[in-house]
């Protein structure tokens, strides 16, 4: 199943509602969602959103790269 549109909302204080609709389906398909879950979401989704797209990335010096080979064998 593909998600066409995934959102969150808050129908009341301390209450999460995932909302999903999937293509080929014109329902919405509604998830209560505790705190922790609605955090745990948040975070990983920064962080894979955050590594996917990130072109700021520093990359690997050569000087990094043979320090690594040096000290694989040890």
């Amino acid at each position: 199943m593909i998600a066409k549109i995934a959102f969150l909302t808050t129908p009341g204080p301390n209450r999460f509602v995932l909302n999903i609709q999937t293509f080929g389906c014109d329902d919405v398909q509604q998830f209560e969602i505790s705190k922790h879950h609605l955090a745990n979401i948040v975070i990983d989704g920064c962080a894979l959103a955050l590594r996917e797209t990130s072109s700021a990335r520093v990359s690997e010096t050569p000087t990094e790269r043979e320090h690594e080979r040096s000290t694989a064998g040890a």
